[in-house]
């Protein structure tokens, strides 16, 4: 009894799992800006765990990001203060706000100017809830007004 009780012991810890998010508008939301905050920190690894292997995003010059891409960008850029900052000016002078759509699984978060007619809505982005967390598949981009 005692043997079996040290071997098991002695064996690798089990990791322990995080509580699977919530179905919620608001966890979505701050799934996105999570991402958000791992790219100006640099964090490739969880861009990359956040971001469905499949995952596109659209720019509103047409322009065409995968996944690999968005993961390679956020690697080697790493953490840079002035990008950080270009990120929080950027949304300093465009306030906008999140609006989310779920169906299912599935979430469709748009986030819309503050400044109606005078400014664009920024991105709509598609989420998947995939064994307990929100993944991002889509991003489309947009200079489109509100």
């Amino acid at each position: 009894y005692i043997c079996v009780l040290g071997v098991l012991l002695s064996g690798p810890v089990m990791a322990i799992e995080r509580p699977s998010e919530p179905k919620t508008a608001a966890a979505v939301t701050a799934a996105d800006e999570a991402w958000g905050d791992a790219e100006k920190r640099g964090d490739a690894d969880f861009v990359d765990k956040l971001l469905l292997p499949e995952y596109l995003s659209i720019g509103a010059d047409g322009k065409v990001t995968t996944k690999a891409m968005i993961v390679d960008h956020t690697r080697s850029r790493g953490a840079s203060s002035s990008f950080a900052k270009s990120v929080d000016d950027w949304k300093a002078a465009h306030p906008m706000h999140s609006e989310v759509v779920i169906t299912g699984d599935t979430a469709i978060l748009t986030w819309v100017s503050d400044q109606p007619g005078s400014g664009p809505i920024g991105s709509c982005d598609i989420f998947v809830y995939q064994h307990g967390r929100w993944r991002g598949l889509y991003s489309q981009h947009t200079s489109a007004l509100h």
